[in-house]
């Protein structure tokens, strides 16, 4: 072989070899490459924990999560709306399972604070009174004795020569419960005792009698004195 020959196969060698190791050079940098890149962070983190983990090497400290810029009283009117709305009706149930109701016909007994009488008093005249006994409803004590009660003189008409016999009408008004005055509506009720008679003329001859012989006297209603009224409407205890 000649020397000229020699030359060239070791060149063409010596080209291989270069290629082979500038290949294997070529590939362990690609190699070394990628897990370098994968672990850069990124520059636009999303929002959370994800961020803080990325930038934990690079001291970058990651952008706060925003506050909750809700008021507490706001949060707190939107938590149990249900709650709110179910106190009032229970209020309501609560207060109607405790009303009581003294149904018309019921006897009110009470008794005068002041003397009341066909010649003393007047129509439209206020009188004052306090109930006697208590007012019992179902087993349960609607009014309770010693409340305060106010009447009306309705009618009064004394004695005279020509006015037939002394008449006194009175009927209650309200009765104070619980520090509150409720209206109340009885029959009237009427003092004095009547002339028989068939008609007005009779009654008037016969009241011309009685005065005559000394027997018509003035209605005179005294303190402390106890009387029934009848309630003509029903009434609502609280």
């Amino acid at each position: 072989m000649s020397r000229k020959t020699i030359i060239v196969i070791g060149l063409a060698v010596a080209v291989v070899a270069a290629a082979l190791v500038f290949d294997g050079v070529s590939r362990r940098r690609a190699a070394n490459s990628g897990p370098a890149s994968s672990q850069n962070p990124a520059t636009t983190a999303p929002a959370g924990g994800a961020a803080t983990a990325s930038n934990a090497g690079t001291g970058v400290q990651p952008a706060a999560p925003p506050a909750d810029t809700t008021p507490a009283t706001e949060a707190g009117q939107n938590a149990a709306p249900g709650a709110d709305a179910q106190a009032p009706t229970d209020d309501n149930a609560a207060a109607a399972a405790q009303a009581l109701v003294v149904p018309a016909g019921t006897a009110l007994t009470v008794r005068l604070s002041q003397d009341l009488g066909s010649k003393t008093s007047q129509a439209g005249q206020s009188f004052s009174a306090t109930l006697d006994r208590d007012v019992v409803v179902d087993g349960q004590t609607a009014i309770a004795a010693g409340a305060s009660v106010t009447g009306t003189v309705v009618f009064a008409r004394p004695v005279g020569a020509l006015a037939g016999e002394a008449n006194l009408q009175l009927k209650l008004v309200s009765v104070n419960v619980n520090n509150a005055d409720l209206t109340v509506a009885t029959s009237v009720r009427s003092f004095g005792p009547p002339i028989k008679g068939k008609n007005k003329v009779g009654k008037f001859f016969k009241g011309l009698a009685k005065r005559a012989e000394g027997d018509e006297r003035e209605v005179v209603l005294d303190d402390q004195t106890a009387y029934s009224f009848t309630l003509r409407r029903s009434l609502q205890i609280q």
